[in-house]
């Protein structure tokens, strides 16, 4: 699981697999919740493109941000979507 009390400092290089890997602990964590819109936005295919994957993590930003109980969860969606330009 993600070190979600991450907050001093956003690693902005990021690879494609650990973006993805931090996606999957993100997806798993909505579905424990009950949190099916989340976790659907965060339930990536194997072979996403990173255009997929960037408009999905965007989404599930968009979805959460404006909800007080989930400013953990936004904190480490801004930090993927600081390090999506380094999807490839």
């Amino acid at each position: 699981m993600v070190d979600w009390s991450e907050t001093a400092r956003f690693p902005t290089k990021l690879d494609r697999a650990a973006i993805l890997k931090r996606v999957a602990e993100l997806h798993d964590w909505a579905r424990s919740q009950n949190l099916s819109e989340l976790a659907t936005l965060l339930d990536l295919p194997a072979d996403a493109s990173a255009a997929d994957v960037g408009s999905r993590i965007l989404g599930a930003l968009a979805l959460v941000t404006a909800k007080p109980e989930y400013a953990v969860v936004v904190k480490q969606l801004e930090i993927l979507g600081l390090n999506l330009k380094n999807l490839k």
